[in-house]
């Protein structure tokens, strides 16, 4: 039999339906608790969905071409996050999850033992959290690019022993069984000072380039950057939790702590293809023709605020200097000067004023 179709059939359909839709929303049936396993259907529409979403977002995404997403360097920035802002819930090889999060609906998975996702779709996770889940966005506004070494250390988490895990995170901790972290801290039982080493080096001169060095700096620079972080005016998903935990004081015997360290005795290898003479050039009279500034009218200039960058490690210099061309926003307060300033280097630029500013001995 044929049910011929007319508007208020169509009418009456569409009544019935929100009748009961609001029948549904009133007397809500579907049990919410997060003791409860998810119907079957519901968890495969909910994880399909998330799963397409950020397949979908990610499908022309590929990491940026100047990170090796297995260098050493990157993958220990990686795990000095990982270990304070992610292990809690999705726990690390030999770091079991907190039993606390295991109540949670969805469970977050513990990433050792979990296929892992393509590296465009870890970071997309990473950066931008997932709604509903207790997955956090990153705390850094537009700072992505500080997400790609999260990803790289998820990425490598799988088959990762317990041992490597540690010496990534916590290679300067000592004795190492003193940097385990409890549910709800930053360090575990380090010191403020131990914490920062695990990027920073204990010796302030930071790892590979991944971490500024921050030895010999100003007392005041160092607690002006760390008092921007803890107060949200300059952006990093790695600082801004750290700095926020801390009082006024606390910040003010860090920056003391490392100013008063020895800055070394002369620069870092270069990082990248760059031409140190070239880049001197550059750093001393600028470029006027591409209204580029010359860094040393400001940067190690007496009674300058701006930070001392010779001697800093080269992928230190040029990620930065890459940051400030890119965006006048995401990096602080002083963005809209130091873009103006690096707006118009070339990429070469680049790596030239970072071999440069690498091969310099700190005054």
């Amino acid at each position: 039999m044929m049910i011929r179709l007319t508007w208020r059939r169509v009418g009456a359909a569409l009544a019935a339906a929100s009748v009961a839709g609001a029948g549904f929303w009133l007397a809500a049936p579907y049990n919410i608790s997060a003791r409860l396993e998810h119907w079957p259907p519901v968890e495969y529409l909910l994880h399909g969905y998330m799963r397409n979403a950020v397949s979908n977002r990610t499908a022309l995404t590929d990491p940026p071409p100047d990170m090796d997403m297995s260098d050493p360097a990157l993958l220990r920035l990686g795990a000095g996050h990982f270990v304070a802002g992610c292990a809690t819930c999705h726990g690390a090889p030999g770091v079991p999850r907190n039993p606390l999060v295991l109540q949670m609906m969805p469970k977050p998975p513990y990433l050792p033992e979990t296929d892992p996702l393509e590296l465009p779709e870890i970071h997309w996770l990473t950066y931008n959290g997932l709604k509903y889940t207790g997955m956090p966005g990153w705390a850094g506004a537009g700072r992505k690019d500080e997400g790609w070494a999260v990803a790289a250390l998820v990425r490598a988490l799988p088959g990762m022993s317990a041992e490597t895990f540690r010496e990534l995170a916590f290679a300067e901790t000592d004795p190492p069984e003193r940097a385990a972290m409890p549910f709800g801290t930053a360090g575990g039982t380090l010191s403020v000072v131990e914490n920062c080493a695990r990027c920073h080096g204990a010796d302030g001169l930071g790892r590979d380039g991944t971490a500024p060095k921050l030895a010999g700096q100003s007392p005041d620079h160092l607690f002006r950057a760390l008092t921007l972080y803890a107060t949200d005016a300059r952006q990093s998903g790695i600082m801004e939790p750290l700095a926020a935990t801390l009082t006024e004081d606390a910040r003010r015997d860090l920056a003391r702590h490392y100013a008063s360290l020895p800055d070394g005795t002369g620069g870092t290898p270069p990082f990248g293809q760059g031409d140190a003479a070239r880049g001197e050039v550059l750093a001393r009279q600028g470029a006027a023709d591409r209204q580029v500034g010359a860094c040393l009218g400001c940067h190690g200039q007496p009674g300058n605020r701006a930070p001392r960058i010779a001697g800093q490690h080269g992928r230190f210099v040029a990620a930065w200097l890459a940051l400030w061309r890119e965006d006048q926003v995401t990096p602080g307060p002083d963005a809209a000067r130091m873009h103006a300033a690096a707006y118009g280097l070339t990429d070469q630029d680049i790596a030239d004023l970072a071999a440069y500013f690498a091969g310099q001995t700190a005054p």
